[in-house]
Order: C-alpha cells, then structure tokens, then sequence
C-alpha cells in the first residue's frame, strides 16, 4: 500500500424498524435483510476460500467497502476452520465506523466471539494508522484500510488480490462505487486468474466488470435475493 488517508468523518449508524443496521449517509442497510449471513454465502463461498485455504493458499483480499466488517470476519473465520493457507486483508471505506459504533454493532448483532473480540481490538488501530493485525489462534492476519472516495482510495493501493469482495451499498445509493473507474482499478489490482464476487446482479455492473477483464457469471443469490454475480479476472492480454 502506497498510502493511507487518516481522519475523515466517521459513518452514521441507526438502525431500520427490522433491527437492521442502517446508514443514513447512503440510504441504504449495512447487509441484506435476508440476514448477516449473506456475507459468507457471496464472498467466502462465492469466492471458494475454504478449498483455497484447504490448499495452504496464501490469499490477499481487496474489499471495497469494510462496512461492519462482517465479510472480513467470515473470511478469518473460514481460514480457522481450514487450518491452513493464510490471509491478508486490504479494504476502502469513505465513512468508517467509530471504534465506539463498531462495538456496538458487534454486541448487537448476537455473534459476538473471540474472533469479534480479536477485530474490535485491532479495529482502533486500522482506524488510526491505516494498518493493523487480527491475532487470534497463532494467526496474524494484516490488515489495511484506506479512507477514501472509491477511485481515489484504489489509486493509493499497489497489490495483486487474489479475491476481490465488490461490496458497497446499493448502486442506486453508492454510484461512485460501482463505476467504470472503479471497476478499472479493480482490474488493476486483481492478478489473472483473481475470484471477484458481489452481491449484485445488475447487468451494468456484469457488463462493466466483463469490460475491463473480468469474466462473470450470475450465480444463485441467498434469502430474499434471488441472484449474484461472480467470476474471475482472466489474464492480461
């Protein structure tokens, strides 16, 4: 990582009639109403981390949006249950949550553990310096967080993912986020060969992504959605 951005104005939290986690600054949930689990289902599995990790894979995953941090802490949590390969995170996010927010979203949530614990206990840090490290178990996972508006934040960043998490709010409440711009620079930072999985199935998205390297697929969605995409990025050239 070439730089990180300190500072900024933290996210808003509220919370919808449904118990929902909300942000008022995008009008939209932090996750599906089908549940908190949606998390694991597009972007561990849609992204097939436990037969990575099954294999001693070192992964680095690029995510555009850390939100509640959910997807990263399914993704710890499928590395505990492989034994094996390895981790390290690197995401943007234009508003984070305060430390304060992050716990209370946690303690809320009613999956609290000692992976939870592990995260909130880095989380100051990530916040602060713009790296950190989840320890838990014998694993040091790293992370790394810009803060920053979306095409700005990638251009800070100079990695090759091996799984990319597309994940912000809804297009229609986060544009900047799903742009031909961004998907560029997620092109840029995806080595061939890369998964990249998404909760959306909007055909601009599919196209945009299909564009700029990347071969995607529509897959089945989870709950009450009844589709996502994934794929991969193919290689240069």
């Amino acid at each position: 990582m070439s730089g990180t951005q300190k500072g900024g104005r933290p996210g808003e939290l509220a919370w919808s009639e449904e118990g929902v986690p909300f942000a008022p600054d995008y009008d939209d949930v932090y996750y599906s109403r089908s549940g908190i689990e949606q998390g694991d289902h597009v972007f561990v599995q849609g992204s097939d981390l436990p037969a990575r990790l099954g294999r001693g894979e070192a992964i680095t995953i690029l995510e555009t949006g850390l939100g509640l941090g959910v997807n990263l802490l399914a993704a710890v949590r499928a590395l505990l249950a492989a034994g094996r390969g390895s981790l390290r995170h690197v995401s943007i996010e234009l508003h984070p949550l305060s430390p304060a927010a992050m716990a209370e979203v946690h303690g809320r949530l009613g999956r609290w553990d000692e992976v939870t614990a592990a995260f909130l206990e880095a989380y100051p840090e990530l916040l602060e310096e713009g790296t950190a490290a989840l320890r838990h178990q014998g694993h040091v996972i790293p992370l790394e967080l810009v803060i920053g508006d979306g095409v700005a934040a990638l251009r800070q960043l100079d990695l090759r993912a091996d799984a990319v998490f597309l994940d912000g709010f809804a297009p229609a409440c986060n544009p900047a986020l799903w742009s031909a711009e961004v998907f560029a620079e997620l092109a840029r930072l995806a080595r061939p060969g890369a998964s990249l999985a998404t909760y959306t199935a909007a055909g601009a998205v599919r196209t945009g992504l299909n564009r700029v390297g990347f071969d995607m697929r529509r897959c089945e969605g989870f709950g009450l959605k009844r589709h996502r995409l994934a794929g991969r990025r193919l290689a240069d050239g």
